[in-house]
């Protein structure tokens, strides 16, 4: 059989002059690993912000859960082990606060500012997965102004300054995705091995996310590259890393509880709070404000442990929904227009002074920045997706890498970009879902932002495609859900509307 020369050229590449290949592959290699002075210039100003916050609310009064999460580390760090009101706990996840306390024996001293300078610093390193992950999929423009949102969205600042999970936890799902855009352009065994360690991670922060590895794992097939063989082996190897970090702390709660107990057990009594007789309306996480006798805690016996209570808590709510679906229904509802609603938590935290005394103009600034930031990336973040999800719907089968070198905003064609652009769509839709029938504080919707912000900073540039293609079905779907976000946040201001006046001392 012959071959044709035109055939024979199309299928062997044509050899590069001498040194060439050589040259032109260090200069990649080069261009990879020197350092961008745009993203050296955010992390200058972004440590400078930081420190000004930390001078502005160091010693901040803990709060709630700030309470707890104290009360726990210090008793790790002074060897009576996990521990809260003086017997030992499953209630938190445990990455926290063993965080904490390592922070302290380092220290020297219990001191709650060591932990906000330590988030600051971290925060820091958020900005630079972002960056990384942002370059991979999108391409070097795009990651330097994502990296600039990472950097100084307002509301990610001041939670640099709570004793909260929240800065620990959008770092570790910040790894989680940027490993899953490394592995959908070079899918390796290493990889995926290490997707689920940092997921477990994650997971010992907060437990909520642990159902992402069934996600991230048909994300891989997605992408198809190789045998379905060599993904279920990287499947198993990403639960394997999950189950690697987090079984032990199941064994250990187990233990002490008597009874099976997965990572922590204050999500029985949580769901319960937002799924009985006295649970309010709006804000269900206020159920903590109820009176002693109306509190789901009555209801149990004392002498149960954490992880029995967990179960039976779990038992009543379900019995409360299947009674009461109609009820439960328009509750979600309202919980999911909480979890979208305004940044009015950062709002009301200003109003009753705790972060110093707020004048009338530092307050409205305050209010007026910490939304206006919050509705310009979400709106303009959504948008974006749902463009680049329909345009990489549309050619899926183009055999492309993730993202080219330097890419143009969009990431690059095929399968594998299509996965990315799923993952952040199955992230909204499972934050969404997962703390609608529970406690779906305002503050749960952070971890999105970064992401959403990586989209969010291609608006302009795209906006006349997004201006044209208002009639298509990305168009119309972001329209609906504008349209939804508009209706919770107008009813966020009629809510609140009365109480910030009086903040103000307008009314």
């Amino acid at each position: 059989m012959s071959i044709s020369p035109s055939r024979l050229l199309s299928r062997t590449p044509r050899p590069a002059p001498d040194g060439a290949a050589l040259a032109a592959s260090l200069a990649r290699a080069s261009a990879r690993a020197r350092l961008d002075p745009w993203l050296l210039g955010i992390l200058a100003a972004a440590g400078v912000v930081r420190a000004v916050f930390f001078a502005l609310f160091r010693g901040l009064p803990l709060l709630m859960d700030e309470v707890q999460y104290q009360e726990i580390a210090v008793n790790v760090a002074e060897g009576r082990g996990f521990a809260l009101d003086e017997k030992l706990t499953s209630w938190r996840p445990p990455l926290y606060p063993f965080l904490m306390a390592l922070l302290y024996r380092v220290a020297g001293a219990a001191d709650p500012d060591v932990v906000r300078l330590f988030q600051a610093a971290l925060s820091l390193g958020t900005v630079l997965v972002l960056y990384a992950l942002a370059r991979e999929v999108f391409g070097r423009r795009t990651a330097r102004a994502a990296a600039a949102v990472a950097a100084f969205y307002p509301s990610l600042l001041f939670y640099n300054n709570h004793v909260l999970t929240e800065v620990v936890f959008i770092f570790l799902c910040a790894v989680v995705a940027w490993g899953l855009a490394v592995y959908l352009a070079r899918p390796r065994a290493l990889v995926a091995a290490g997707i689920g360690l940092v997921l477990g991670l994650a997971v010992l922060t907060r437990e909520i996310i642990w159902p992402t590895v069934a996600l991230l794992s048909l994300l891989m097939a997605l992408a198809g590259r190789g045998s379905w063989r060599r993904w279920a082996a990287h499947s198993l190897l990403l639960v394997m890393g999950l189950l690697a970090v987090t079984a032990p702390w199941v064994v250990r709660n187990t233990h002490v509880q008597g009874t099976f107990t997965l990572i922590a057990t204050n999500s029985g009594p949580v769901f319960l709070s937002g799924n009985y007789e006295h649970t309010p309306w709006d804000r269900p996480w206020q159920a903590n404000a109820l009176p002693p006798e109306l509190k789901v805690r009555r209801l149990f016996d004392p002498a149960l442990s954490e992880g029995q209570v967990q179960k039976l808590a779990m038992q009543r709510a379900l019995a409360y929904i299947r009674e009461h679906p109609w009820r439960t229904l328009r509750m979600n509802v309202i919980r999911v227009a909480n979890l979208w609603g305004l940044e009015r938590e950062l709002v009301g935290v200003f109003g009753k002074g705790g972060y110093g005394v707020a004048g009338t103009l530092n307050l409205v600034a305050s209010a007026a920045i910490l939304n206006a930031a919050y509705v310009l990336v979400v709106l303009a973040g959504l948008a974006v997706l749902a463009f680049r999800l329909q345009d990489h719907w549309a050619r899926r089968s183009t055999p492309a890498d993730l993202a080219p070198p330097d890419a143009a905003p969009g990431g690059g064609a095929g399968r594998q970009a299509l996965a990315w652009h799923l993952y952040v769509v199955g992230l909204v839709l499972y934050t969404t879902l997962a703390h609608a029938p529970a406690s779906a504080h305002p503050r749960y919707h952070l971890p999105l932002i970064p992401f959403l912000g990586l989209y969010a900073v291609q608006a302009w540039s795209m906006r006349h495609q997004l201006w044209a293609g208002r009639r298509t079905a990305a168009g119309r779907a972001f329209a609906v859900c504008a349209g939804l976000l508009a209706l919770a946040w107008a009813r966020d201001i009629l809510v609140d509307l009365e109480r910030f006046l009086r903040f103000a001392k307008l009314l």
